[in-house]
Parts: structure tokens; sequence; C-alpha cells
């Protein structure tokens, strides 16, 4: 599949941005480094299901190293199966 003229990872980081008040988050810097907390998380779930879709928040490597870059590789792939 490929990826539709949408930039999610660009979306992405706008909003975790504006989750943390940091301005857009650096793609490649960890949710724990950006200041992602546990009630952020939850708030960053939500986002991601309205960008990418459905999605089984425990399929998803979530953690304090996961970067944003991470984050949306593992969400495209999660979305690719039903879009094909």
């Amino acid at each position: 599949m490929e990826r539709s003229n949408v930039n999610t990872l660009e979306m992405l980081a706008r909003e975790v941005g504006k989750i943390t008040g940091t301005g857009v988050a650096p793609a490649d810097v960890s949710l724990g480094e950006l200041g992602v907390d546990s009630l952020n998380v939850i708030e960053l779930i939500v986002f991601c299901e309205q960008l990418y879709g459905s999605f089984d928040p425990e399929k998803i490597e979530f953690g304090a190293f996961t970067t944003l870059a991470d984050l949306d590789r593992q969400l495209f792939a999660l979305a690719a199966p039903r879009a094909a």
C-alpha cells in the first residue's frame, strides 16, 4: 500500500507539540524526552485514531523511548491491511 498525500508524521508532530506545549515536536525524539506523560498518552491515542483509523493500542510499541517516527510507522502498518 502507498501512503496517501496526507503527511501523518507531520500532523502527529504538530499534535504532540500542542499536547506538550512545545510547538512542532521533532520526529526523532522519544515521547519521554518530549514530555509526554500518561495523561497525554490518552489524548494522543484519541488523536491517532482520528488520523490513522481505529486500531488496538495493545498492538503498538508505545513507551517512553518510542519516537514519533516509530509511532507513525507502526500505525501506518496497522492501517495498511484495512485499506488493501
